[in-house]
Parts: structure tokens; sequence; C-alpha cells
């Protein structure tokens, strides 16, 4: 374990942030903990590199948190950033786990957030790049953040992970001589956010703060003199006449070539599982006539989710295997709610072609 050196943090405030620049025993780990004011995270910047290997050991580095939480060896970890899934210690729920190696057993992909959970309180961490997860001890998340090593593990890669700055030199099969690295170790840095609430909330938390991690506003600079001073004629744009609802993303937003009418392929998405939320995992209707500002809805034709078919030609087409022990359990219905409005059920996600007309004095008034 490697520790903070005492009496060497440094601690910067402003009105708009609060950093504590953590100083530690190896001087190849570096993190900074920032509070943003008006934001209900902790962020955890580190930066890891280059992990020494002169002493032959390869490095596996990771960074712990601890609370009080009971969480009984359950934690969760996102499914490629949708559904979340439990994971249960040292447990398989479809075999019998016979375990040899306890930490690497217990290990899962973390895409998005992993977090831990009980009756009184919920911890949930966000990552900015794939990790590995896992909570080893009730209490405690653990994610790893970088790795050195210098043997093959035999898992196909067929080398070592030793990433080094500078490459590494040619191989020949046919000759007894290995690749070599070149260059010192890589440093990497990343971005933990770290969101606590109350009891069974921790999906709900990491729900609300993915699309901020994956998806941040875009900043862009301009040069100019100084005494030069350039008004905005609208200092801010929004494409859609209302908000979404909290609980739906705005997925794709894509211009179709058309002849008669404005066409776009809209893609939405509901952002919240079953149970993740006492309100925002209920099914919610949208109404597309408030997607698109300045225009009139003509029609909404819901397509396959890659969008290359209709939906209702495609269900007509379904091969339907049918013998004396099938059961159909549902008929499929039409895809629209009412008008033009659709019904998103959690974690569902739909694509939609809408045409449109142009209104002349929408655009005069926007712009």
């Amino acid at each position: 374990m490697i520790s903070p050196m005492s009496g060497k943090s440094v601690v910067f405030h402003s009105d708009l942030v609060t950093e504590v620049h953590t100083v530690y025993e190896e001087h190849w780990i570096k993190q900074i903990t920032r509070v943003k004011s008006g934001e209900p995270y902790i962020e955890v910047e580190y930066t890891v590199g280059p992990v020494p290997i002169a002493d032959g050991i390869g490095k596996e580095v990771i960074t712990r948190f601890h609370t009080e939480i009971k969480n009984n060896g359950l934690f969760y970890t996102d499914s490629n950033g949708r559904d979340f899934m439990q994971r249960k210690r040292s447990y398989r729920p479809s075999w019998n786990l016979e375990e040899f190696e306890f930490v690497a057993g217990n290990y899962y992909p973390v895409n998005a957030a992993i977090y831990i959970e009980d009756e009184k309180s919920s911890l949930c961490i966000l990552v900015d790049r794939s990790q590995g997860g896992s909570s080893i001890k009730d209490g405690t998340v653990e994610l790893m953040v970088q790795r050195r090593t210098l043997f093959d593990d035999w898992r196909g890669v067929g080398e070592a992970m030793n990433e080094t700055v500078d490459g590494i030199t040619s191989y020949d099969p046919s000759e007894d001589e290995p690749a070599r690295r070149l260059g010192q170790g890589v440093i990497i840095t990343g971005i933990h956010r770290i969101s606590v609430g109350s009891g069974r909330d921790g999906a709900s938390k990491a729900r609300a703060q993915m699309d901020k991690v994956f998806f941040p506003p875009h900043i862009f600079v301009a040069s100019s003199k100084s005494e030069i001073f350039i008004p905005f004629r609208a200092p801010s744009y929004s494409a859609v006449k209302k908000a979404l609802p909290d609980n739906i993303q705005l997925i794709t937003f894509t211009k179709l070539p058309s002849e008669k009418y404005e066409t776009y392929l809209i893609r939405l998405g509901h952002q919240y599982g079953y149970g993740e939320d006492q309100y925002l995992s209920a099914p919610v209707k949208v109404d597309m006539n408030n997607l698109l500002l300045g225009f009139d809805v003509v029609s909404v034709v819901e397509k396959t989710l890659s969008g290359n078919q209709d939906w209702e030609k495609w269900q007509e087409q379904r091969l339907r295997w049918e013998n004396d022990h099938t059961e159909i359990t549902s008929e499929w219905t039409t895809s629209l709610a009412s008008g033009n409005s659709v019904i998103l059920n959690p974690l569902e996600i739909r694509t939609f072609e809408v045409q449109a007309i142009l209104i002349e004095d929408d655009v005069t008034a926007s712009s």
C-alpha cells in the first residue's frame, strides 16, 4: 500500500472549486481531489507512471475507496454503459464456482460505473475509461488504474503488458530473440467521479452523472484582438422546442436526404432501468412534435434500431415458430401511443424517421 506523505498535501480554494493536491511516498503517483461548487460529486484525478520495474516485479496499481456500507458481498457494475449487473463476491449464478484466484476471480469490467449500497447509504464511482473493478471487502470499492507486468499471462496476447513510450522492436517468430520494449513506461491520467447517496440509491446516482462524464460540453476558443468585441447574435440555442424529460436522452439527430419534406433520423433512449429510481424509472411519453424547433411534424415512422427498416414491416416479416409446445405471450402493437407521441420503457432505445415542414415565422423569430 502506498500512503500519502504526512504534511505534504497542498490545498487550493476558490469560489468555484477546492482542490487537494496529494503527495505520495512514490514519486510516480499523483492525485488531485476536487470539490466543485454546486456539483453533487467529488472528482479524483490520478496520474500514474512510469510504473517502476527495476526490482523485476510487475505491478498492478489500484485505487480503493473505504466506507461503512454493509454490502454483504454484493456490488454492481454496468453492462457496456447500459444495464447494471449485480455481482456477488466468489459466486456465479449459473454454476458452482471453484475459485483459485480470489482477487482476479472477483474483478469485473467497469465501462461506466460501479456502486455498492445498503439500506442506509450508497457509494457510486464513475470512470472515464474502461477499467477492472470489484468490492473485495465489504464497504470497499476498488478500480485498477494501471498495470505493468513482465511476463505473459498466457491469455492470448503473447507478450507481457509492458507498455512503453517508444514502442517495441520488430519480432521474427523464426528467431529466438524476443521483441524488446523501448523507452520508459507510459504515464496515464484519468478521473473518477464519486457520488454518495441514501439507501439503495447507487444506480440512480450513477445514471444522473453518466452522460455528463461521457458527453461533456465542447469548449471552442477563437483568437481576436482584445479591443475587438464581437457580440453573439444568439448567445444560446436549442434545436428542440421543449426540453426532453430528465430520463430521456436524444442519442441520434441526423438529417436524411429527402425531396419533399425535411426528414430526420431520431433515436431516443430511456436512461434508467426498472427500480433504479422512484420516479425516473417509470415509462415516459415523449411528444415528437416538441423535438424540432421551427418545424411542423408531418409524420413519424418507427424504424428498427439500426434505422434501415420500418418497424411494422419488420414485425410482419418475422418468422414465427409455432408448435404444440409454443406459447405466444403477447402480440406486437403499433409503435405510437397517440398522435405523434411515443412511450419509452426503462432502458429502451427506439429509432424514428420524422418528416416535417419548415415554419418560416418560427425560424425568423429564433434567428
